[in-house]
């Protein structure tokens, strides 16, 4: 700082630059080396100086992990582009991201502490390779493995199918989906290299050293990513959902009030028409059976939800990247509750064919207790994702709701008589009241701008007046062409909601880009 006189004082700041530079200015390159062999950082065989990555492989009970110094990161996002060109990444894909925290209420300690003072801090994140990764376990091909002695969570490119359950499963949004591909890649801390004894890309990259790769302890880290609250950074999810290695330092603290910029993940709108529709026909059809075995014997129910249930199966495979390694989604039985859904789903299926076939009312039960078992595993796919909007308070009773009302319309369509009617205008007005209470109250909270009427979209009055011409017909117990038409409107109106359920889905996560 200058005087008036033109005399250079000191000056009292201490940012995080201002110590960065005093330390480079008191040490030269052979003091930081002498340093660094007092503290037993290099090799004695090669003399070699390795300040970013370990010196010895992790042992029982240890693990690699990157280590992120927040006070040196710049967000100049050079990791993210060496990590983008040592990996050979498409155009648009990154498996590492710079996000920004903005805000604060308050300071922790000098030089923050102005209440209420703006500011900003750079993160950068990448694949925690965590103790308890959600991919692997949500993983319904075994794609996901975990290595044993370095605790890296690596992809197996050959065996995804492209579902990108893991993308959900996964609360950190580290899988990306590659269209081009019709896989999932992810970060693997660029383990090639650390064989060799080289860093990873982006620890390489990085100017001020602030991404470094560490051998942690298990235990202790499953210890303190279990306390209540925990999480990587402020807007985080809590590290209790999948224990992640990944550890960020700021010596000078963060302070309170900080929010993630773009931090909400929301699949970018995506109604994912693919399993909208299998999960819709396959609850009508396993409804259908149930409702058929309590409200009497009807010829045509059976027939009706063996065709819906045909139908959902085979669109669902346009959800898939590679469709044709579609046999692989049962691989995951003992832990993915994707294979289970395939697997519950699929045995309904092969009963309900038995049961057009020989009539036989054993298998009927036995179909129908499939199918009530597939939309239970159905349910539990969302649910584990630990989403707000997915939790079981509100997919169980939205997956049971709907099977009753879509099984009661199949089962009046095939000629059930007026009691089918009257539950499922009864249950039917029940679930409209409950959406629109729940389902669609995002809408009403941020519609009223635009001008729509009492703050619903035109998909929710579309949903209403199916469901209430639905309710109002359904009552009266038709047959024929007239049930036949309240079957379209219930499974029409059902496409809507289920189509909701996937736009609503959000999650707080890192900050940085999202998909």
């Amino acid at each position: 700082m200058v005087t008036p006189d033109g005399v250079v004082a000191a000056t009292t700041s201490n940012t995080p630059l201002d110590r960065y530079l005093a330390e480079q200015g008191e040490l030269t390159a052979v003091e930081r080396f002498t340093q660094a062999a007092e503290g037993g950082a290099v090799r004695e065989k090669t003399g070699t100086w390795r300040d970013r990555i370990p010196l010895t492989r992790p042992v029982v009970g240890q693990q690699y992990a990157f280590h992120v110094d927040l006070d040196t990161c710049t967000g100049c996002k050079a990791c993210v582009t060496a990590c983008h060109n040592l990996n050979g990444l498409d155009d648009g894909e990154s498996f590492r991201t710079v996000g920004l925290l903005t805000g604060g209420t308050a300071a922790g300690g000098e030089p923050r502490s102005t209440p209420a003072q703006p500011f900003q801090q750079t993160v950068t994140t990448a694949c925690h390779h965590c103790l308890d990764p959600a991919c692997l376990t949500g993983c319904p091909t075994n794609a996901y493995d975990k290595d044993v002695s370095t605790g890296i969570v690596a992809h197996i490119e050959g065996r995804c199918l492209g579902c990108g359950y893991c993308t959900w499963t996964c609360p950190y949004e580290v899988p990306r989906f590659n269209a081009a591909r019709g896989v999932v890649r992810k970060c693997d801390m660029c383990r090639d290299r650390l064989v060799a004894g080289q860093e990873p890309a982006c620890v390489s990259a990085c100017p001020n050293g602030a991404i470094t790769i560490a051998v942690v302890d298990t235990a202790t880290l499953r210890h303190e990513t279990d306390r209540p609250g925990q999480t990587l950074v402020p807007t985080a999810p809590p590290s209790d959902i999948t224990r992640p290695t990944t550890t960020y330092h700021s010596d000078w603290g963060l302070p309170e009030g900080l929010r993630a910029v773009g931090g909400t993940i929301d699949d970018g709108g995506r109604s994912h028409g693919p399993l909208v529709a299998m999960l819709v026909l396959t609850q009508a059809a396993a409804g259908a059976f149930a409702v058929d075995l309590v409200a009497g014997h009807r010829a045509a129910t059976p027939v009706i939800a063996l065709a819906l249930a045909l139908v959902g199966l085979v669109v669902s495979l346009l959800h898939l990247g590679h469709p044709e390694r579609a046999w692989r989604a049962m691989a995951g039985l003992r832990h993915s509750w994707l294979s289970r859904e395939v697997a519950t789903l699929g045995a309904f299926s092969g009963l309900a064919l038995v049961s057009v076939v020989t009539g036989s009312r054993v298998v009927e039960v036995a179909a129908a207790v499939a199918g009530l078992t597939g939309v239970v595993c159905s349910a539990m796919l969302y649910v584990v994702t630990r989403r707000p909007s997915w939790r079981a308070a509100l997919t169980g009773p939205r997956f049971a709701v709907s099977t009753l009302v879509s099984g009661a319309a199949v089962a009046m369509a095939a000629g059930a008589g007026r009691p089918v009617g009257v539950v499922l205008a009864v249950a039917l007005a029940a679930k409209l009241t409950g959406e629109m209470a729940y389902v669609w109250r995002p809408m009403t909270e941020s519609a009223p701008a635009s001008g729509a009427p009492l703050g619903l979209s035109t998909r929710a009055w579309i949903r209403l007046a199916l469901g209430v011409a639905a309710v109002v017909v359904a009552g009266a117990g038709p047959t024929g062409l007239v049930a036949a038409g309240v079957l379209v409107a219930v499974l029409a109106g059902e496409l809507l909601e289920r189509s909701q359920f996937f736009t609503d889905a959000s999650w707080t996560g890192m900050p940085g880009p999202k998909r």
